[in-house]
């Protein structure tokens, strides 16, 4: 059973992160929603309904206070909760609830939108902060996947995709260079910026630090200020430039004099 689990992820890796996150997710709402199915129906059977309800009302209300303490917004959720528990306790509740449905699709949009944000075109048009924050969140769901997928690169992969050309060859030339993994210095190594293109405006498209895996890619720009080295870090599949700044004075000496 693993060689076709992990099988299907070595081919889910060729789908972009955009698109492989909405098939994710898409499968853990249909879980989710089957095992709310099956909850349900145990509750029903040991009549345990009222235990269940009591539960959920308690996880929501204290997950809201922790993250909002005492503002209005938490007391409104306290409200509804207890309104929502009564109203299921006792049967009075209406079954079709528009606005229910409605918060539901905002929510699944917005769980969709935080991870993938930084890669969509319009991005480049929000703060910097912004941006950082939500590359912390993509990075957040990506380890998740890394844990997912753990082991998947010992097996084959499930359906056999034949590679053109260009890729063979480029496979050829990876393999006959040697990789160099970067060294950060101790300005780098609690948390440093991957850019897309070499220069401190261009965006930010991922996060490491000293725990990281960063793999010089045998290129590296000079800016007038400063050097950039193309990098690629595995495991989040990211490939980008990092500041020379961030990286041991030794290493990079060694690098940008290499001809």
């Amino acid at each position: 059973m693993k060689k076709y689990y992990y099988g299907a992820w070595q081919n889910f890796y060729d789908l972009n992160w955009p698109i492989r996150y909405f098939i994710e997710l898409i499968v853990f709402l249909t879980l989710a929603f089957w095992a709310l199915k099956l909850v349900k129906k145990i509750a029903c059977v040991l009549q345990l309904k009222v235990v269940f309800v009591k539960i959920i009302v308690w996880l929501v209300t204290e997950t809201a206070y922790l993250i909002g303490h005492h503002n209005e917004w938490v007391l409104n959720v306290d409200h509804y909760m207890t309104k929502w528990g009564n109203d299921v306790v006792n049967g009075t509740r209406s079954k079709k609830n528009p606005h229910l449905k409605r918060i539901a699709v905002v929510g699944v949009l917005v769980l969709y939108l935080l991870p993938v944000f930084v890669d969509l075109p319009v991005s480049k048009y929000f703060q910097e902060y912004y941006l950082v924050e939500l590359t912390k969140v993509k990075m957040h769901f990506q380890k998740w996947e890394n844990a997912m997928s753990e082991g998947c690169e010992e097996y084959p992969p499930l359906f056999v995709r034949k590679k053109d050309e260009a890729e063979v060859a480029q496979e050829t030339v990876l393999e006959e260079e040697e990789s160099i993994s970067i060294q950060l210095n101790e300005q780098g190594e609690s948390s440093c910026n991957i850019r897309q293109n070499p220069s401190i405006e261009s965006e930010i498209i991922g996060e490491a630090n000293d725990e990281t895996e960063i793999v010089y890619q045998n290129e590296f720009e000079d800016d007038g200020e400063r050097y950039w080295i193309k990098v690629y870090l595995p495991e989040a599949d990211i490939e980008g430039w990092l500041s020379g700044i961030l990286v041991d004075s030794e290493q990079l000496e060694q690098i940008i004099s290499v001809d």
